[in-house]
């Protein structure tokens, strides 16, 4: 896969951009966060572990993360990744910050995000999982034109096709 350039993007109160070190004590606290860490896979839990995660979320290599930041303040409110974009199915993550749930975020989020995987890279399908009895992802997926595709009793996954 060719290396995929940086870029930004604003959509109304939210501002997508590249991940950038300064954010490791910000991912930290989201790593403390009980939903985060109820429904989202592990996050480092130290300051170097979170600083090394955000330079190679940075990279975009085989996969792209943006940090999601509140447009007009420029606060760090989560991150929005797209990963095994060399494989078959890639895959859509999204944690958001408890102050930005409820304000569009991750809805924000992950449909610019899709839009822009799916335009510039030419990706032909996308996936959301998440666990069943997390009903945010489930209504942010089903919002974001991700319909539900398949369930067992540990997931639902979600499939979005141009």
């Amino acid at each position: 896969m060719d290396p995929i350039e940086h870029t930004e993007i604003t959509a109304g109160l939210w501002h997508l951009r590249p991940p950038r070190e300064a954010e490791a004590g910000d991912l930290l606290a989201l790593a403390e966060d009980p939903d985060t860490v109820r429904w989202s896979p592990p996050l480092p839990s130290t300051e170097e572990g979170a600083a090394a995660w955000v330079r190679t979320q940075a990279e975009w290599d085989g996969r792209v993360t943006f940090s999601i930041l509140e447009s007009s303040t420029e606060r760090w409110a989560g991150h929005v990744t797209v990963t095994g974009l060399e494989g078959p199915e890639p895959v859509v993550l999204c944690r958001v910050a408890p102050w930005a749930r409820g304000r569009g975020a991750a809805t924000t989020a992950v449909r610019c995000l899709s839009g822009w995987v799916t335009a510039i890279l030419g990706t032909p399908r996308l996936t959301l999982v998440h666990a069943p009895a997390d009903l945010a992802a489930c209504h942010v997926a089903t919002k974001t034109g991700y319909p539900l595709t398949s369930t067992t009793p540990t997931t639902h996954l979600h499939a979005r096709t141009p």
